[in-house]
C-alpha cells in the first residue's frame, strides 16, 4: 500500500509540472482538480422535468378553470337577457290579455256583430280610461281592408296583416309599424270572438316612447347596455336603448321576447374575464405552495441521496482496502444494493486470485520412490527408508 501511495504521489508530482522557486518567476496559478458529477448536477434533470410539469398542468388547470368561469359568465349574461325579455314580455301580455278579455265580452259582440259605431266608440272609451297611455284603440270588422292614413296613428297595410292574422285563428304579435316616421307607434290586436267564431278585431295602438319607458328599469343593478330590436338578424330595427352605449364592444346575449316579433340584446357592464382578482390569488398561492414544497422536497432528497452514497463509498473503500491487504476484521454497513454488489464481487475476485494450497499425494510418491532407476531426494533428516552415509548401496563390494 505505501509503494501505491508512493507511485500516486510522483504522479501528481509529474502532473503538477515543474517548481518554480522565488527569484526565478512567478509561480503559475495552482491547477485545481477535475471535479466529477455531482448529486444534484445528477437530480437536477429530474428537478427540472418536474417543474415542467407542474407549469404544464398549472397552465392547463388554469384554462380549465377559465373556461369554466367564462361559461358561468356567459350563463350570468344569457340569464340577464332572458329576464329582461320574460319581463318584458309580461308587461306586454298585461296589455294583450285585457285586449283579449275586452274582445269577447257579449256586448262588444254584439255591437260588432249589428254594427253599432255608437256602442263600440263606447267601450273604446271605457278601454283608454285603462290605458291610459294608448294613442287609439279602433274596432275593425271582418275583413275590413280600408286604409286610414289621416288619423293618428295611421291604419296601415301592416295593421291589417294582424287583422288577417287573427280571423285566421292565429295569435298575431306585437309590433311597431311605421319605424322611423312621424307615424310610427306599437299595434296590439286580438280578434272579437262571437258564438260563430271571429267577427272583427279590436287594435290598439301605443307609442313608440313608451318602449323607452319600458326598456330603463329593466337593466340589472349592476349596469350594461340594452337595446330594443324588431326584425331578423338582416334587417334590424332599433325600437329603444337605455344605458351605457359604450359597452357595445362587448359580447352581447340576446333573448326574443314572447309574444311579439322583438328580440333583446343585453351587454354586460364589463367583459367576462376568466377569473377574478381573488380567484386568481387562489390559483398563485396553491401554485406557490406546490413549487416551493416541490424545491424543498428535492434540496432535501439530493442532500440525503449524497450523504448515504458519501457513507457507502467510504464503507467499500475501507472494506476494499482490508479484503485486498487480507485483514478482513470490520464489517463495514453499506446500505445501497449497488455498493453491496460491488463488496461481493470485490470479495470473489480475491478469493480467485489467492493461491491454492497443494495437497501431497502419499501413494503417488511412495510409487515414485519404488520405481527402478529413478531417485527421490527427501527432506534433510533421518527417515524411515532413506540412505545414511556410513551405508552402502546393495550389492556393492567397492571400498
Amino acid at each position: 500500500m505505501k509503494a501505491l501511495f508512493d507511485k500516486f504521489r510522483r504522479k501528481d508530482a509529474e502532473d503538477a509540472g515543474p517548481v518554480f522557486h522565488p527569484g526565478f518567476g512567478e509561480a503559475p496559478p495552482e491547477k485545481k482538480p477535475a471535479r466529477g458529477l455531482d448529486i444534484r448536477a445528477l437530480v437536477m434533470p429530474l428537478l427540472v422535468t418536474s417543474l415542467a410539469t407542474l407549469l404544464i398542468a398549472a397552465a392547463l388547470i388554469y384554462v380549465q378553470f377559465a373556461r369554466v368561469a367564462e361559461g358561468q359568465a356567459e350563463a350570468v349574461g344569457q340569464a340577464e337577457a332572458d329576464r329582461m325579455a320574460d319581463r318584458l314580455a309580461g308587461r306586454l301580455q298585461g296589455y294583450t290579455d285585457v285586449i283579449a278579455a275586452a274582445g269577447t265580452a257579449p256586448a262588444v259582440v254584439a255591437a260588432m256583430a249589428a254594427g253599432d259605431q255608437a256602442a263600440l266608440d263606447e267601450h273604446a272609451a271605457r278601454l283608454h280610461e285603462l290605458f291610459p297611455e294608448v294613442l287609439r284603440i279602433r274596432f275593425l270588422a271582418l275583413g275590413d281592408d280600408r286604409l286610414d292614413e289621416t288619423s293618428t296613428p295611421p291604419l296601415s297595410y301592416a295593421c291589417l296583416e294582424l287583422a288577417r292574422l287573427a280571423e285566421a285563428g292565429e295569435v298575431p304579435p306585437v309590433e311597431a309599424h311605421l319605424h322611423g316616421t312621424a307615424g310610427q307607434h306599437v299595434d296590439m290586436l286580438r280578434p272579437v270572438i262571437g258564438p260563430q267564431g271571429a267577427v272583427g278585431s279590436l287594435l290598439v295602438s301605443l307609442g313608440m316612447a313608451g318602449l323607452q319607458d319600458w326598456l330603463r328599469p329593466l337593466r340589472p343593478a349592476a349596469g350594461g347596455y340594452v337595446e330594443l330590436h324588431q326584425g331578423d338578424e338582416g334587417k334590424l330595427l332599433l325600437l329603444a336603448a337605455a344605458g351605457e352605449a359604450n359597452r357595445q364592444q362587448a359580447v352581447a346575449y340576446a333573448a326574443p321576447v314572447a309574444g311579439s316579433a322583438w328580440s333583446l340584446r343585453y351587454w354586460p357592464p364589463a367583459p367576462a374575464v376568466p377569473l377574478d382578482a381573488t380567484q386568481q390569488t387562489v390559483f398563485l398561492t396553491i401554485f406557490g405552495v406546490a413549487l416551493l414544497v416541490l424545491l424543498v422536497a428535492f434540496a432535501l432528497y439530493s442532500a440525503a441521496i449524497k450523504r448515504i452514497v458519501h457513507a457507502d463509498l467510504v464503507a467499500v473503500a475501507k472494506q476494499a482496502v482490508e479484503m485486498w491487504s487480507g485483514q478482513h476484521q470490520h464489517n463495514f454497513q453499506a446500505r445501497l444494493a449497488e455498493s453491496l454488489e460491488v463488496l461481493a464481487a470485490l470479495e470473489e475476485r480475491l478469493q480467485m486470485m489467492q493461491p491454492r494450497a497443494v495437497q501431497p499425494d502419499a501413494a503417488k510418491a511412495e510409487a515414485m520412490r519404488r520405481s527402478a532407476g529413478l531417485v527421490v531426494d527427501e527432506l534433510p533428516g533421518p527417515l524411515h527408508g532413506a540412505l545414511q552415509p556410513h551405508d552402502k548401496p546393495a550389492g556393492d563390494d567397492g571400498p
